[in-house]
C-alpha cells in the first residue's frame, strides 16, 4: 500500500524557507519515481527487508535486466538504499532497502507545479494495480469463501465543508487502526491483501430535493 508522510513544519520565518523547498524537491523526486507500475511493484518487495534485484527479480518472475534501471531510479529518487554488499563467486551482491515507509505529500504547498502530472500517473498506476487484483481476485468465484471474497465498495457521499476534515481523519485513523490490529503477525505465513482508498470530490450530480 501506498501511504502519505506527514512533512515536518517549516520554521516560521517570511518567505522560502529551505526546509520547505527541501520538501518540495523530495516529494517531486518522489512521485516522479513512483509514476510507473513497475516500481510500485518493486517497493512491495523491497518493504519486507533488504533484498538484492535478483531475488526481487526472481520473486515477481521478471528477468533481473528490466528491474536494474527501475532499481536505480528509485535509489536516486532516495526512495531505496544500499544496505550492504556481498562477495559470491566474484559478483558483487548489492542488496536494496527502503528508506521509509510512508512516502508522496501531505500538504499541496509541498509538491511543485511541475509536479502535478506526476501526481496523476501515481493515481492511475495505483487505481490501475487495484483494477487489475480485483479481477484477478474474481477469476475463480468457484474458489472465495466469505472470508477469502474481496470488498469493493463505492460510496456517493454529501459532505459539506464543515464536515470534510473530520472525515478524512477517520478515514486515517480506521486505517491507523487496522495497521495496529495486525503488528506483530508472522509475514511469511500470513496472506498478501491490498487496500486502496480514494476519497475525492466527484462531478456526479447532487442529490435532488
Amino acid at each position: 500500500m501506498l501511504r502519505t508522510r506527514t512533512a515536518p513544519k517549516p520554521p516560521k520565518a517570511p518567505g522560502r524557507t529551505p526546509s520547505s523547498a527541501t520538501d518540495r524537491r523530495t516529494a517531486t523526486q518522489e512521485l516522479r519515481a513512483l509514476a510507473h507500475p513497475l516500481r510500485l511493484r518493486l517497493l512491495e518487495h523491497f518493504a519486507h527487508g533488504p533484498r538484492t534485484t535478483m531475488q526481487v527479480a526472481a520473486d515477481m518472475g521478471e528477468p533481473p535486466t528490466r528491474l536494474y534501471h527501475h532499481v536505480n531510479a528509485l535509489e536516486r529518487a532516495g526512495i531505496l538504499r544500499l544496505k550492504s554488499t556481498r562477495q559470491v563467486r566474484g559478483t558483487t551482491e548489492k542488496y536494496f532497502e527502503l528508506t521509509k515507509r510512508r512516502l508522496g505529500i501531505a500538504r499541496e504547498r509541498d509538491l511543485k507545479p511541475s509536479a502535478r502530472g506526476s501526481v496523476r500517473g501515481l493515481a492511475a498506476v495505483v487505481f490501475d494495480e487495484a483494477r487489475a487484483e480485483l479481477l484477478a481476485a474474481l477469476a475463480n468465484p468457484g474458489k472465495l469463501t466469505k472470508d477469502t471474497a474481496p470488498i469493493a465498495v463505492r460510496m456517493l457521499l454529501s459532505v459539506p465543508p464543515s464536515h470534510q476534515q473530520r472525515v478524512r481523519r477517520r478515514i486515517v485513523a480506521t486505517i491507523k487502526a487496522i495497521q495496529r490490529d495486525l503488528k506483530g503477525c508472522d509475514d511469511t505465513k500470513a496472506d498478501r491483501w491490498a487496500l486502496t482508498l480514494g476519497f475525492s470530490p466527484t462531478t456526479a450530480p447532487k442529490r435532488s430535493r
